[in-house]
């Protein structure tokens, strides 16, 4: 049974992982299931969600557990913006065009942190950061890491149902469905779309914030969690955002298992080979189908 507790702590460190990745996944889903494009600013809206945390930690001496609500809602109006200033512009199909502007918008971002910020790492510093509850004998967990995992699940569950269950959920995932349709049905097609992007901006920025406590901040720090959320958006079934949350808890175990056997250096290529598998015998994805 010596193999047991450390593969049990490293599904448990997974799972914690994964809920971060989860809720990220979700942002980038749910823009693109409503706008069908790919968000290539995603990663940078969650760099700026950690170091509006951080600002607000540093300056303001605000626990970065409250601190995250106020990147949420930052990066709520920087997307809703971008939205209304750039994407809006751009038609749906000119996808090539959409690609530009995002990735364009992502190293407006990153020069702009670098300018201000400069480029050096940076980790914050409070009591709790060493504190770890402890499951029996074996078994540690970061508490920093628990609470980031609570608070991330509360709001992917707030995120689905808000989604699911509103009469905004109903216009987006009609735009989804119909966007010619949709406006002879009343639906503001424009105002849905901003809101859309702004709550994906959001869920990037909060994840940020809630990744802060538990992750080295510098200005590429996006880079790694856009390509991972790429990954994640496509294997749980491109627009659908149930299943990019499982992706993003599936991601989060694998690389912790990997990590444990093989060493971290090898959990981005088990990523890819996953991601390749996925499409290989899956396309559709995890769940299926392309919905928002």
């Amino acid at each position: 049974m010596s193999w047991f507790y450390p593969f049990l702590q490293a599904v448990l460190d997974g799972i914690l992982t994964g809920s971060l990745y989860a809720l990220i996944a979700m942002g980038m889903a749910l823009i693109f299931g409503v706008m069908r494009i790919v968000n290539f600013a995603h990663g940078a809206f969650l760099m700026l969600g950690m170091y509006a945390t951080w600002v607000i930690f540093e300056y303001g001496h605000v626990n970065p557990y409250f601190g995250f609500l106020a990147a949420g809602a930052l990066l709520f109006a920087i997307g809703a913006a971008v939205y209304a200033g750039l994407v809006r512009h751009i038609p749906v199909q000119a996808e090539f065009m959409i690609i530009l502007l995002t990735l364009g918008v992502s190293l407006i971002c990153v020069d702009t942190v670098l300018l201000v910020f400069g480029a050096d790492y940076h980790q914050l510093n409070f009591p709790l950061l060493g504190k770890n509850f402890r499951l029996g004998s074996q078994i540690s967990l970061n508490a920093p890491w628990l609470i980031s995992f609570g608070i991330a699940l509360l709001a992917a569950a707030g995120l689905y149902l808000f989604v699911m269950r509103t009469m905004f959920g109903r216009a987006a995932r009609a735009i989804a469905q119909n966007p010619y349709s949709a406006p002879l049905m009343g639906i503001n097609i424009h105002r849905v779309q901003a809101v859309t992007f702004g709550l994906g901006a959001a869920a990037a920025g909060i994840a940020g914030g809630l990744l802060l406590p538990v992750f080295y901040l510098y200005p590429d720090v996006g880079h790694l969690f856009n390509l991972k959320s790429f990954l994640m958006v496509v294997m749980g079934g491109m627009g659908s955002i149930e299943g990019a949350a499982a992706a993003g808890l599936v991601l989060g175990v694998v690389e912790s298992l990997t990590s444990l056997y093989w060493g971290n250096e090898w959990a981005l290529v088990v990523d890819f080979v996953i991601f390749i598998l996925v499409l290989s015998f899956r396309p559709s994805g995890i769940f299926g189908s392309q919905r928002a």
